[in-house]
């Protein structure tokens, strides 16, 4: 996995490209996520199109960065590294989980250089609607809360306990989905999960995901592109059978937390004013 590095103006980061031409496909991953986790799906795209694998700052191989982790500032630097690489004069821009908002911000801030957007299972800006629709007990076993996860994370690290958070996540997604992963992009995945400096990173991701001052722009109804938009999420009979087998609760409970994630994908589609089509597929979202 040949980590390249490229110094923007508040930090330096982590990227490669994957075929031969100018760059076509751009991929901005989930929170967290290292290069690893995608090398097989870059490489796949990669034999007909030319890709952009890259880490958001203070991630897997890319520095800190001097700026807060807001919507606005990650595509800000995604830019400025775009602007330093050959690329098309229009993008194909994926984006997965929470690099899904950050995918939406970059195509709102930067419509000329976006042809096609494709979300899978995105994170909405509207993800707090889910504590004004279950209860306390229910959000809790949703696995929606991925701060939670992360603070665990971070204080077993303190304790000294990361061979415990690899042990564990080695049964969690992404190798829940994807157990064929080879050895170099295993211990990839593993090894950031050990990196001391990745959870501050991450919780500001995360808490900026969620803060309306930093997210308002993404609720407008207006000022959406005219760009080709893909929407795949994942198959509601998977994520049912997830939620209740991890978050150990009753059917029930776990049709209720799928419908209200479907409700706010739908509640979402409006604000993509351009949306063209809707595609289901049977895989399920990351659960923590």
């Amino acid at each position: 996995m040949n980590r390249l590095q490229m110094t923007i103006a508040h930090t330096t980061l982590a990227y490669t490209i994957l075929g031969n031409d100018e760059i076509e496909v751009v991929i901005e991953m989930g929170l967290s996520a290292t290069m690893g986790e995608w090398w097989h799906v870059a490489n796949e795209i990669a034999k007909e199109h030319t890709v952009l694998l890259y880490e958001r700052a203070g991630i897997g191989g890319s520095c800190a960065s001097t700026l807060s982790r807001t919507p606005q500032n990650i595509a800000l630097e995604l830019k400025q590294l775009l602007d330093l690489l050959p690329h098309r004069e229009q993008l194909i821009l994926i984006g997965h989980s929470q690099g899904g908002l950050y995918a939406v911000q970059f195509t709102r801030a930067y419509p000329s250089m976006v042809g096609k957007l494709i979300l899978l299972d995105p994170l909405s800006a509207n993800d707090d609607c889910f504590k004004a629709r279950l209860t306390p007990a229910e959000y809790k076993l949703s696995g929606v809360d991925k701060g939670s996860n992360v603070r665990t994370q971070q204080r077993l690290l303190r304790f000294h306990m990361g061979w415990l958070i690899q042990k564990l996540m080695k049964s969690a997604p992404p190798f829940y989905y994807y157990p064929d992963y080879s050895k170099e992009c295993q211990d990839d995945i593993l090894k950031q999960l050990v990196n001391p400096d990745l959870y501050a990173t991450v919780l500001n991701e995360y808490q900026l995901a969620h803060q309306d001052d930093a997210i308002h722009s993404l609720r407008s109804k207006n000022g959406f592109p005219d760009v080709e938009l893909v929407l795949i999420t994942h198959s509601s009979e998977k994520e049912i059978a997830e939620i209740r087998d991890f978050g150990h609760t009753t059917e029930e409970t776990a049709s209720k937390i799928e419908n209200v994630w479907q409700e706010i994908i739908q509640d979402y589609l409006p604000l993509l004013l351009t949306a063209d089509f809707f595609v289901q597929k049977t895989a399920a979202i990351s659960f923590i």
